[in-house]
């Protein structure tokens, strides 16, 4: 009875179509309210980056925006808020869209733009928020691309953190650059290059932070769900 009752279990099992199977953990998911908060989140801070970005085009001559390049940096600022949704656009079997990314990147390009719309930029430090932010963001998703090729995700903190710095220090040589080259309005200053840098690295630490916490510690676990999950590019696709 006992065979027969074991062999009818093992039957039963096989039958099940492979679709029925549980889905692999993909992490902790968010609760729907949360999607939600982060959607009007996302809706908000474009929107407003939008706006100063038009004031920065339209009153480019104006006192205030003056020899900051400031109509450059508008196409910037709205070029950066379709980085997340082009490359997630991009990518086969993308998954869900990866919200608190799309924010994360998003929120240093507002600071940035309002700072510099609202007369704002040096008086409240806004230039080190949006340093501090910008080497974070890098050198957790750097982190991330890491984790699944390294043996321990310390390495892939490190290496991050390693792109970010690099990054931001070779931002600051083409500044200089720039400036010796006879672009106007940048007011660079040793102090000023030194506080950039130290924020470079602030926000790198950040974003090793990020990776040691976010990734799994058992390689197994990190090559089998890779950099997606990291960054919120789960398999369950829920509407936008």
């Amino acid at each position: 009875m006992f065979r027969m009752s074991s062999r009818k279990r093992a039957t039963a099992t096989e039958s099940i179509p492979a679709e029925s199977a549980p889905a692999p953990n993909t992490g902790p998911r968010r609760s729907p309210m949360a999607e939600s908060v982060l959607s009007a989140a996302i809706v908000a801070t474009k929107a407003l980056t939008i706006g100063f970005a038009v004031d920065a085009f339209v009153n480019a001559g104006s006192r205030r925006l003056r020899g900051k390049a400031i109509r450059t940096r508008a196409f910037g600022y709205v070029g950066g808020l379709f980085i997340v949704p082009a490359l997630w656009l991009m990518l086969p079997d993308r998954g869900r869209y990866p919200r608190a990314l799309d924010l994360a990147v998003t929120v240093p390009l507002l600071l940035d733009a309002g700072g510099n719309s609202l007369g704002l930029y040096n008086d409240a430090h806004i230039d080190d928020l949006v340093h501090i932010a910008n080497s974070a963001i890098v050198s957790g998703v750097a982190g991330a691309l890491f984790a699944p090729r390294v043996d321990q995700r310390w390495q892939a903190a490190l290496a991050g953190a390693g792109v970010s710095i690099a990054g931001g220090s070779a931002w600051e040589l083409l500044e200089y650059g720039a400036m010796r080259l006879g672009a106007n309005g940048m007011n660079l200053t040793y102090d000023d290059t030194m506080a950039d840098l130290f924020d470079g690295w602030v926000g790198a630490i950040a974003g090793a932070a990020f990776t040691l916490t976010r990734v799994p510690q058992e390689r197994d676990q990190r090559k089998l769900h890779g950099w997606r999950g990291v960054l919120g590019l789960r398999s369950e696709r829920p509407a936008l």
